[in-house]
């Protein structure tokens, strides 16, 4: 059980929710600096670099807890969004996994019709996997962002899971803060020191919806080019380009906390007021006339001026006697609320479903197809599955046959597992299937997340099945 539990302070107006306790994550990220220093120091102007020390005794266990999800822990994540990709029809598109080939995004169609809705096997075809509020998705990061908002107003996660040798997305920047936390794996990352466009809003974010990333950006020499190994940390402001990928050799996954920093800025939050006071109003909300705007201001009749030039002076005085402190505060106390009443109780939900599952421990006793593939981890062991039991497999929601497409760099090897169950009829643990196979081309580009993926896949089609 989650302790979300908020602590008003005394005499606090009611509404807002401030807890004395700072994030325990939030702290463990930052080490020795204090959470006052840090958004003094570094918040919106510089972006650092991090190391958590997992060993130290005030390591943060939430924060823990999400390096602890090890692979298995990946694949359930995936496992929650593949059930999003197969009622996509009625859900909501901002939970739904995003898949990339090469670079470019995979329309649903495509994503059911090539590898089945299982991102597993768009995994295995070398795509990269974007999971976007994965908060809603996994106990661990729902846990992570009910701690983190103790310190930040509102957090969300997205997850990126790239294969070796790849990337998801080319340079671009954010119209948000993130903490970029790499939970398994390594990548490669740049961040540049010139920032184009100073803390942009949505349609400004470089390198997306047709705005180009400036050449000169890319041509000096990064702020930081680094590789990111479990434990570290980049902490980026919005509106400075990066790019990242992973070693021809280790799959990646990262956790992006990000902080929607757009929308708490000041000039919105003047805006949002200023558009509920006048629109309050019958005589704002009626048409500018018609002759101002077509025409030159001298042309226009002097009634309509003097009319439009005292609504302005009216307009001005209700706009500065609603823009103080007090209604700013007030105006991102209720947006704020909003947002985590509207997440919160999914999260613990979340968290709290965890908690009981891991104590009832349902099991089946199905050894192949789509349920007995959720069941497999990386101590599970497999063997090769009978004709019987592939004939007993429901059939592949993909409309292109049973088959697999695994990439080319790493089909040999995962074929050789299949030779090595069916000709030796054994059972082996997942994780022990690598040992198996190190003599086989291109093994190094093998991880024991492809291994997973590739037994899932074999024994959701019957190929493998589950020795139990």
């Amino acid at each position: 059980m989650i302790d979300t539990t908020i602590m008003k302070r005394k005499n606090e107006p009611t509404g807002y929710a401030c807890d004395e306790r700072s994030s325990s994550a939030l702290q463990s990220i930052i080490g020795q600096n204090s959470v006052e220093s840090f958004f003094r120091d570094q918040f919106q102007s510089n972006p650092s670099i991090y190391h958590v020390d997992r060993i130290n005794e005030d390591m943060s266990p939430v924060l823990d807890s999400v390096y602890s999800m090890g692979w298995n822990g990946v694949a359930l994540l995936l496992h929650a969004s593949q059930a999003y990709l197969d009622s996509a029809e009625t859900q909501e598109s901002a939970v739904l996994p995003l898949i990339f080939r090469d670079q470019e995004p995979i329309q649903l169609e495509e994503i059911k019709a090539t590898y089945g809705n299982s991102p597993f096997a768009a995994f295995l075809d070398g795509c990269s996997i974007v999971n976007n509020h994965a908060d809603l998705l996994a106990p661990p990061l729902a846990a992570l962002c009910i701690d983190l908002q103790r310190s930040l107003p509102h957090v969300y996660i997205n997850t990126y899971l790239t294969p070796p040798g790849a990337a998801a997305v080319n340079a671009h920047a954010d119209d948000r803060d993130v903490f970029v936390i790499q939970v398994l794996g390594e990548k490669q990352w740049k961040v540049y020191d010139e920032v184009p466009i100073p803390y942009p809003s949505t349609n400004e974010q470089v390198g997306k919806n047709n705005l180009s990333v400036p050449c000169s950006v890319l041509q000096k020499k990064p702020l930081y080019e680094i590789t990111l190994k479990q434990g570290d940390v980049i902490y980026m402001p919005r509106g400075f380009v990066h790019e990242a990928c992973t070693s021809s050799s280790e799959s990646s996954f990262h956790a992006t906390v990000a902080l929607a920093t757009d929308d708490w800025s000041m000039s919105k939050a003047i805006t949002d007021i200023v558009t509920q006071q006048l629109q309050s109003s019958t005589k704002f909300r009626m048409a500018v006339h018609p002759e101002i705007g077509m025409k030159h201001l001298n042309s226009v009749g002097t009634d309509f001026k003097e009319k439009t030039d005292a609504l302005i002076k009216d307009a001005m005085g209700q706009i500065t006697s609603k823009i103080s402190l007090d209604s700013i505060s007030d105006h991102l106390a209720a947006k704020y609320r909003t947002h985590n009443q509207f997440v919160g109780q999914k999260r613990q939900k979340l968290c709290d479903d965890a908690t009981s599952q891991t104590a009832s421990k349902a099991t089946s006793d199905e050894v192949v197809g789509p349920d007995a593939a959720q069941r497999v981890k990386l101590t599970s062991k497999i063997r090769a599955g009978t004709s019987e039991e592939k004939e007993s497999v429901p059939p592949p929601i993909s409309t292109r046959g049973r088959g697999l497409t695994v990439r080319e760099h790493t089909f040999d090897a995962l074929i050789c597992i299949l030779g090595i169950l069916k000709t030796e009829n054994r059972s082996i643990k997942v994780g022990e299937l690598r040992e198996e196979i190190e003599d086989s081309k291109d093994v190094e580009m093998i991880c024991d997340l492809t291994i997973l993926s590739f037994v899932k896949c074999c024994v959701e089609l019957g190929a493998m099945a589950l020795d139990i």
